[in-house]
């Protein structure tokens, strides 16, 4: 996956329907990938007449350039493989020509394309200047439309060609584009202005070697990360949102293919700003229901709201790990630890803008735990493929492979009773409260029992029954309780 992402054909992306983010907040993830060579053909340019001193100089860009003609297959490759990232590349002094790339691991935490940009430019100035290369091109997706935009394209309407800003040590600082149009599941590439159909089609022509490694000097970006005196680690993600939660809520194809429930949002978010008691009934009325209540944290530009399953349940807890989502001002968290003294435990802490303090500080909490199930299934009896025998009395959880470092799990519980429950003002929105088993203990009936919310438009069957094994994917929140 690039750092683009959310530009591709395929509609696979959530939105974040509850916290702004700063903008071109899109994580740059692995952007080296193995590309599908393709034949591309570019359209003949007009031929213009023009000076001999002129052609000269454009015969020495197009020589210069040419020599980043790998890079400009390899990124028409990943477009056409539907990942629009930033490359690079730069020229030693012997003249080869190696790839860079910012390598990203820990898919919590990311880069925006403008900041990958940036900081490969920074880095290649810097060695232009040591005299340690002798050129470098950067590649990216621009709005340049035949005019001098050669701005970063940040929405789909926005991308009009590839930019490849250069710098040669004998030639200059500068920009060039390829324009290019989307039709209908087509590209058409226009090729480079200053250059003849020829040349065009010499750059376009080039073939990739298959097998190589284009992208041989990397250097990896980690999550930055500290750790207190008392031995909590706090880890920073960027690249979390609360389209998962809400579609947990509303249902995943209503919140995708209705607009109703994103300006609910947005105008409860804008009652609850406002300060005049008259209207304090008027929120509890939109935000405060039976089992789940809308939570408005007013932060300013990174003001936020998400569903709060109500609960009783609390065990003890020790934080031991929070993860602080950078991209909202750190007013939001994953919070991970041991619960119990034995089981560990993460979880969205919906209470983190007001108890972060508390969170870090004391030790043990007891806080209050729910869920918000965001798939629901009937569990079917299975044996391990050593032929053994799972126990009807089965249950448990482990880290979504889906959804990573977002307090997301997949389980196998016990439906220990189940209740229907209605949210919005009219009641439009159905679902239930289960009461979800999720670790068996003979000692401790409500070891690990919790409250969960399931929107029905996320179940994959019809009806529930007491005592029947449910499987799905949830994930867990909670708040201190008290």
């Amino acid at each position: 996956m690039g750092i683009f992402d959310f530009f591709k054909k395929k509609n696979n992306t959530q939105e974040n329907s509850g916290t702004p983010v700063p903008a071109h907040e899109v994580p740059a993830e692995k952007i080296v990938e193995e590309v599908t060579e393709e034949r591309v053909e570019v359209e003949a340019m007009p031929e213009i007449p023009v000076q001999k001193e002129e052609e000269k100089t454009v015969n020495n860009q197009f020589e210069k350039i040419s020599t980043y003609k790998d890079y400009i297959v390899y990124s028409i490759a990943l477009q056409l493989n539907g990942d629009f990232a930033p490359i690079s590349a730069f020229e030693k002094e012997s003249g080869e020509v190696e790839g860079f790339a910012y390598m990203i691991t820990d898919p919590s935490y990311g880069l925006s394309a403008q900041q990958v940009i940036d900081m490969m430019e920074e880095k290649f100035e810097n060695e232009l200047k040591e005299g340690k290369i002798k050129s470098y091109a950067i590649l990216y997706h621009s709005q340049f439309d035949n005019d001098d935009n050669h701005n970063l394209a940040t929405t789909q309407e926005e991308l009009k060609a590839i930019t490849l800003s250069y710098h040669f040590n004998d030639f200059g600082k500068g920009k060039t584009a390829m324009p290019y149009i989307f039709e209908n599941e087509n590209i058409s590439f226009k090729g480079f202005a200053e250059f003849s159909h020829e040349e065009n089609n010499s750059i376009i022509s080039n073939q990739l070697t298959e097998g190589k490694d284009y992208f041989t000097n990397r250097e990896e970006i980690k999550s930055p990360e500290a750790m207190t005196d008392n031995g909590i680690k706090i880890t920073k993600s960027n690249t979390h949102t609360l389209g998962n939660m809400w579609g947990g809520i509303f249902g995943y194809e209503s919140i995708q293919n209705e607009e109703k429930y994103t300006q609910f949002l947005k105008e409860i978010m804008a009652l609850c700003m406002m300060d005049d008691p008259n209207y304090e009934q008027d929120k509890l009325k939109y935000t405060d229901f039976k089992d789940v209540k809308f939570k408005v944290i007013p932060a300013g530009e990174f003001s936020t709201i998400y569903p709060e399953v109500k609960t009783d349940f609390s065990l003890d807890f020790e934080t031991k790990e929070i993860s602080e989502w950078e991209n909202v001002n750190n007013i939001e968290a994953i919070v991970g630890g041991p619960a119990r003294d034995t089981f560990g435990v993460w979880f969205f802490a919906t209470d983190y803008a007001e108890n972060k303090n508390r969170y870090l500080t004391e030790s043990p909490l007891n806080v209050n735990i729910s869920a918000i199930v965001f798939a629901l299934d009937i569990h079917k009896k299975f044996d391990l493929p050593d032929g053994t025998s799972i126990s009807e009395e089965f249950t448990t959880y482990m880290p979504s492979k889906e959804l990573p470092n977002y307090a997301c799990f997949d389980f196998i519980g016990e439906l220990v009773d189940f209740r229907e429950t209605e949210l919005l003002d009219d009641g439009s929105v159905k679902g239930y409260i289960l009461k979800l088993k999720l670790i068996t203990n003979e000692e401790i009936e409500d070891f690990f029992t919790i409250d969960a919310f399931v929107s029905k438009e996320n179940m994959r069957f019809d009806t529930l029954t007491k005592g029947m094994k449910l499987m799905g994917a949830l994930q867990l929140q909670g708040k201190i309780s008290g």
